[in-house]
């Protein structure tokens, strides 16, 4: 009998071992197997809001953007960044390389509390950091780049410290990876590297980047095999360690190799699944396929409703990353609209903060997240947990394509969103309420007919119309020409930016 136990016992150990190692390899590096991941979890759908950080070496000199490690190496560049290499050698000298800034990034007033009440306040639902830009310095305690900010620079974990402050309030932690586009970044000698072909290379005779073997991962001076295997190294580090439930993904993937990219994949799924976690990743372009990513149309919007959820990014400063000669924010306000018009198309809003140096958030974005936190605290309930109504609006504003535009892929829009005034209207709905947002209070006309219930909403009952942040009860009568409904007498609390009529149906 003991001996039968024992043969039923060591049974179950090895059933429960293989059905293990079974689960641990539910996806594999195959694109077929890799579609089996759900794209879009239900709490991606119902955050609509999120927020992120532009923060590192580049923060030092503050001025050009985030790719003035680039641009510092080019002095015939043209456009955009065109005098940073000219300004960089009059205020630093011609020898001052880019890792000898490192040092003077200490950020000694950075606190992750500070900036997640900032972020939470401003009502976003998950919240990132960044992990490492196209400058090649990690900003985790990488093994395997000792380019990285706990080694070096501020001694800081910045991944760490935001992934465990956000998880804490039960936030979602998102890290993002623009590392892709390192071994194209900096200028290249003509022919040295076995790259990728690609428009992003700067080939140069004798590029000023520094070519000793030390510097190599910092500066992308590698095989392509190396650097392939480097990018695929850093993303498994964050993933074992901090499992980011959305790890965001810039346009330099397309470089990586196909077999590394499904690599990752399979690594971040399986991890994801052995912690029961439903995770995101998206896609700038198809190097990943839509059916396992979100589609990321960068600082532009849809035509129209998606059958899929998609995500684009906003930046609140006047670049993504803080610029000391550029001390401005986006409009609260404005972003408020442009929020109603993202979801109301079955989109979900990011913004990336741009924070000093030393740690400190401008206080012109400091102001911008609190007015942004003030009315989705009032009327986040027309935001949050909302699908797209039947029609995504309707107004005077038109928001068309540009075919002249870099970013048409998928049909995105950038033209005209800082337009959304109080005669356009978003919709979202939560089961049977629909919200109807104008965007902005009408001083001139307290009247108007939302049409949409004259057409694709024509069959719709409706049982009450309120408005949220008022008392009174509001006027209304459905038509032929649509659904009439009166503004309030009394003007509700940051209506400015947006008002927000709450129908109920049948």
């Amino acid at each position: 009998m003991q001996k039968k136990n024992s043969k039923f016992l060591l049974s179950c150990i090895l059933f429960i071992i293989a059905s293990t190692q079974v689960f641990s390899q539910k996806f594999q590096p195959d694109w077929e197997n890799l579609k089996k991941h759900k794209a879009v979890p239900g709490w991606f759908a119902d955050a609509k809001l999120g927020v992120y950080f532009h923060w590192g070496i580049y923060s030092i000199p503050a001025s050009g953007g985030e790719w003035y490690a680039r641009w510092m190496y080019v002095p015939d560049r043209v456009g955009w960044g065109s005098e940073i290499y000219k300004n960089h050698r009059k205020e630093y000298g011609p020898n001052f390389q880019y890792h000898d800034f490192i040092p003077q990034w200490r950020a000694n007033k950075f606190s992750a509390k500070e900036w997640v009440d900032m972020f939470e306040g401003m009502g976003a639902k998950f919240i990132g950091s960044v992990a490492e830009h196209h400058d090649g310095f990690s900003l985790w305690d990488s093994k395997v780049n000792e380019w990285n900010s706990v080694d070096m620079g501020p001694h800081l974990n910045m991944v760490k410290a935001i992934s465990e402050e956000t998880k804490k309030r039960g936030l979602k932690f998102m890290a993002t990876f623009h590392h892709g586009f390192n071994m194209m970044f900096y200028p290249k000698k003509e022919n040295s590297f076995s790259l990728p072909v690609s428009r992003h290379i700067i080939a140069q005779e004798n590029p000023e980047v520094p070519q000793d073997a030390k510097y190599r991962k910092l500066y992308g001076n590698m095989s392509y095999e190396e650097a392939n295997n480097l990018w695929l190294a850093k993303l498994d580090e964050v993933i074992n360690e901090y499992c980011p439930d959305y790890i965001w993904m810039d346009f330099g993937e397309r470089y990586i190799k196909e077999s590394y990219r499904k690599q990752f994949l399979s690594d971040y799924f399986n991890k994801a699944a052995s912690l029961n976690k439903e995770v995101v990743v998206n896609t700038k372009g198809d190097f990943f396929p839509t059916e396992l990513a979100v589609v990321n149309v960068e600082r532009a919007i849809m035509e129209d409703i998606t059958p899929n959820v998609w995500i684009t990014d906003f930046i609140l400063g006047s670049s993504w990353c803080y610029d000391k000669t550029k001390r401005t924010t986006i409009d609260p306000q404005k972003a408020i609209r442009m929020l109603a018009e993202v979801v109301s198309k079955n989109g979900v809003m990011l913004l990336s903060a741009g924070p000093m140096a030393d740690g400190t958030m401008p206080e012109e974005q400091v102001q911008t997240m609190a007015k942004i936190g003030i009315w989705m605290k009032l009327y986040g309930e027309s935001i949050y947990k909302t699908r797209p109504f039947v029609s995504f609006g309707e107004g005077t504003t038109e928001l068309k394509r540009d075919p002249n535009d870099a970013w048409n892929d998928y049909g995105a829009i950038k033209k005209g969103l800082d337009k959304l005034n109080e005669n356009d209207v978003r919709y979202t709905q939560n089961g049977k309420i629909v919200y109807a947002i104008q965007l902005g209070w009408n001083s001139k006309n307290a009247n108007r007919t939302l049409e949409t219930f004259a057409a694709k909403g024509k069959e719709l009952k409706i049982k009450s119309v309120s408005v949220l942040g008022s008392k009174e009860s509001i006027k209304w009568k459905k038509t032929a020409k649509g659904l009439e409904v009166n503004q309030p007498k009394i003007k509700p609390a940051e209506a400015d930016a947006a008002l927000v009529y709450k129908i109920v149906l049948k």
